[in-house]
């Protein structure tokens, strides 16, 4: 049977750009190869959450739990890999002597680095083949109209917590929040984009949500850099550093950068929140060429991109 909108389709690219990445990761972990496989992960659990959307009998978190395992291993040995990415730029641009670090990381890393290779030996090639297996009857049976209903709404109620999360009180559980909610609204637009079902107004709604994610993801990197600067006074082994200042440099560095991406954060949100008014993104669904703009005129939107596109 066939579903009624073409979300196999955009299944199955997912999967396999996840699959591509996978293989690049397979030799030589890169920094870059790291994350795309996790955005690729990211973008394939927004879809187990879209089908749980459509039918709750279909439940997302059980059912990508086997992935999860991977994209944590990944993650931590991505965390490393930009953490040592400021360190050598520190070094070099501001001179300082981190050497301790440096080397402290570099062994985390090894150990991370095994962890993932056996989180990657061990995850099942058929994985996802075998999802969409499990997913498929619940996109089958329903009428077109639900699933393309339940498709849309799935993106309004994200839309409808971003907005909502000015009454949450302010704090880091916030930003986090923010950070993973923008995300997965910008990936289900994606979606919904590829089957036919955004109007003009996705392209400018899915660069409003890029701007906040991508902010506060620079704004994460310099959370971890901070805990994981904590985490090495912690533990390393006694004795005075060739160069205290340097860490005292370096700290202040991380400090300001974080401001720096919190300003940018507040001023995308901003901009987000002005973009959808006083609703909640529903003219994203309108036929293209229906809205317009004060000048009159309206945006437009390219064709649908592999799941690859800019993360």
């Amino acid at each position: 049977m066939v579903t009624p909108l073409p979300l196999q389709d955009c299944f199955d690219r997912r999967v396999r750009y996840f699959a591509d990445q996978v293989a690049l990761v397979s030799g030589c972990p890169s920094t870059g190869a790291i994350h795309e496989m996790r955005v690729a992960l990211k973008r394939l659990r927004t879809f187990f959450n879209l089908v749980e959307s459509i039918d709750p009998g279909f439940v997302a978190e059980e059912s990508f739990a086997p992935a999860r395992k991977l994209f944590r291993a990944a993650g931590k040995l991505r965390n490393l890999h930009v953490i040592e990415a400021k360190v050598r730029e520190a070094s070099t641009a501001a001179s300082l002597e981190l050497s301790e670090y440096y080397n402290w990381l570099k062994e985390h890393e090894r150990r991370e680095g095994k962890k993932f290779g056996r989180a990657r030996r061990g995850f099942r090639k058929d994985f996802f083949g075998s999802a969409w297996k499990a997913m498929a009857p619940y996109l089958e049976g329903p009428a077109a109209a639900r699933v393309k209903r339940s498709s849309e709404e799935r993106l309004l109620v994200l839309l409808r917590e971003i907005k909502g999360e000015r009454s949450m009180p302010p704090g880091v559980r916030r930003l986090h929040f923010l950070r993973t909610r923008t995300k997965e609204a910008r990936y289900t637009l994606e979606i919904l984009q590829e089957c036919g079902l955004t109007g003009d107004d996705q392209a400018r709604l899915n660069e409003r949500l890029k701007d906040v994610h991508q902010s506060l993801g620079r704004w994460h990197d310099e959370e971890i850099v901070l805990g994981s600067l904590r985490e090495f006074r912690r533990r390393r082994a006694p004795g005075p550093l060739v160069s205290f200042k340097s860490y005292l440099e370096f700290s202040r560095l991380a400090r300001e950068h974080k401001a720096e991406s919190l300003a940018t954060f507040e001023a995308a949100r901003a901009a987000l929140l002005a973009f959808l008014g006083r609703g909640s993104g529903r003219r994203v669904f309108l036929p293209p060429g229906a809205q317009r703009g004060p000048d009159g005129h309206s945006g437009k939107t390219g064709p649908p991109q592999e799941a690859g596109g800019t993360p």
